[in-house]
C-alpha cells in the first residue's frame, strides 16, 4: 500500500525552504530546484519506502479531484493512503473510501 502526501504547492514549499536556510545560512543563494534536490537527499538517507511519494499540489491535474488525480497521474490504488497537507494541518484518508478524514494537529 502507497502512501501519498499531497502537499502545498512548489512555490510554498521553495519559499518555506529558501526562510529557513535563510535562517541557518544567510547570505548563501539557494538553487532554483532547492526543494526537489533537498527532498531527494532527505529521501536516500532517511531510507523512506519505495511507496512513499510527495507531489505538490500544483502537481495535480486540474479539474480533478484529488483522489481522480493521483489514480489517473500517479498510479494511486484502492486503499493507498493520502495525506493532505495545508497550513492548518493535515487531513488523512484513503482512495476508494469516503473522504471522512482524520485531521492530525501540526
Amino acid at each position: 500500500m502507497a502512501t501519498f502526501y499531497v502537499l502545498p504547492p512548489r512555490a510554498c514549499l521553495e519559499e518555506s525552504l529558501s526562510s529557513l536556510f535563510g535562517k541557518f545560512l544567510p547570505g548563501l543563494p539557494l538553487p532554483v530546484d532547492s526543494w526537489e534536490a533537498v527532498v531527494d537527499r532527505l529521501a536516500s538517507i532517511a531510507a523512506w519506502p519505495a511507496d512513499v511519494y510527495l507531489v505538490p499540489r500544483d502537481d495535480l491535474a486540474p479539474g480533478e479531484s484529488v483522489s481522480e488525480s493521483l489514480e489517473s497521474h500517479f498510479g494511486a490504488e484502492p486503499g493507498d493512503r493520502v495525506i493532505e497537507v495545508h497550513a492548518n494541518g493535515s487531513r488523512v484518508w484513503s482512495i476508494g473510501t469516503a473522504m471522512s478524514a482524520s485531521v492530525l494537529a501540526r
